[in-house]
């Protein structure tokens, strides 16, 4: 045997204590080794079928696709709503022009844009799509003025004198000095 040469320092007198991070760490680890591989048993085995109650308990249904069950009356919700659509279509377009000019939440939309407010994203998108189908509306009706078209004959002349380039030595006499 070879001669261990002795030091004033002397080792590890035990073993250290584990901090309780890494104790609970390994425990969870053996715990998770112990329980590999499948529970012990028959493969034919129904999981979680008891003894006792098995007749009153319905089987599971081995086909694929959804289980969401498939309601046979009419939901009130939406046969509210698909009524309101039949409704707004089966009105005449006067009618429905005159409903659009009485709606309160359309003019209280239509104060808060002339004030300078800014809508949220839904509300701007309902006032532009009511503002669409109004102005769809006043066309089909021929309601809608075209200011455009034609215009007055004085406006057209007063148009003309404004937009003519007029130079002022066009009009100068020019002395020929030859």
């Amino acid at each position: 045997m070879t001669r261990m040469k002795k030091t004033r320092t002397p080792g590890q007198l035990g073993a250290r204590k584990e901090s309780r991070e890494n104790a609970e760490q390994s425990r969870e680890r053996k715990r998770k080794a112990k329980r590999k591989g499948l529970a012990p048993g028959s493969r034919h085995n129904q999981s979680g079928e008891s003894g006792g109650g098995g007749a009153a308990r319905v089987q599971k249904d081995p086909r694929l696709g959804s289980k969401k069950p498939v309601a046979l009356i009419k939901d009130e919700a939406k046969a509210a709503a698909v009524a309101k659509v039949a409704k707004l279509k089966a009105l005449t377009p006067e009618q429905e022009l005159e409903q659009l000019e009485n709606n309160e939440r359309l003019n209280t939309l239509l104060d808060r844009v002339d004030a300078g407010e800014k809508l949220g994203k839904d509300d701007a998108a309902w006032l532009d799509q009511t503002l669409a189908r109004h102005q769809q509306l006043l066309e089909q009706l021929g309601l809608l003025d075209d200011e455009d078209e034609e215009p007055e004959e004085g406006e057209d002349l007063w148009t003309r004198f404004m937009d003519a380039d007029l130079d002022p030595a066009q009009y100068q006499d020019k002395e020929d000095k030859s």
